[in-house]
């Protein structure tokens, strides 16, 4: 899953102007991808989604592609690439929304079938492949179930923001849910309301 987190991590650094540098990463069974052919760039999943705006003001938002609805702030913008690695193609997807003091993220791969991978080792992989691409200190780590899927729910922090995360597992494909806020600001309701409302539609 290296370069889901790769990207998540890039996504929210520059959401909120931090400085960027290079990190070494943790062990994680996603293979490395090899130099030829490059990276691809894809074109940002549009099949059948839409957003509903709800009484609370913020959007309810489902992706088809994606099989998961939320609600968010305002509808977000989706972001997707391919990379080709020696065990095949994988494709990660991002979707983002900032609002004054919080930057919300949706990301989730798909891994080429022939692809098999350990299922807690991509879950502690992600969370500390993500901890260490915003240049953060975990604070808080648990494994957890939720909806009945396997996951971790972790929380770090930076010098100015409190990242909360949850990873899953819905058979091959691992989903993470971000909210990134500035710190001293309560982002409880916030936090309640996205990650409550993140459900994932059955194939």
């Amino acid at each position: 899953m290296k370069k889901f987190l790769t990207i998540s991590a890039i996504a929210l650094a520059l959401s909120y102007s931090l400085s960027a540098q290079e990190h070494g990463r943790p062990r994680s069974s996603t293979p490395a991808p090899t130099p030829v052919p490059p990276r691809t760039s894809t074109p940002p999943t549009t099949l059948r989604d839409s957003s509903v705006r709800d009484v609370s003001g913020w959007i309810k938002f489902s992706s088809a592609a994606g099989r998961f609805s939320v609600l968010m702030p305002e509808a977000p913008t989706d972001k997707a690439e391919t990379t080709q690695s020696e065990h095949g193609p994988y494709t990660t997807h991002l979707f983002i929304v900032r609002d004054t003091i919080s930057v919300y993220l949706i990301g989730w791969v798909d891994y080429d079938p022939s692809f098999n991978f350990n299922r807690q080792a991509e879950l502690e992989a992600n969370r500390d492949n993500f901890v260490k691409g915003i240049n953060a200190t975990l604070l808080t780590s648990s494994p957890t179930t939720i909806d009945g899927y396997q996951a971790i729910e972790f929380v770090a922090e930076t010098t100015e923001r409190v990242f909360k995360s949850r990873v899953y597992l819905v058979g091959r494909r691992p989903y993470q849910i971000v909210i990134g806020t500035t710190k001293g600001k309560d982002d409880s309701v916030q936090t309640s309301r996205f990650f409550n409302s993140f459900k994932i539609t059955p194939s």
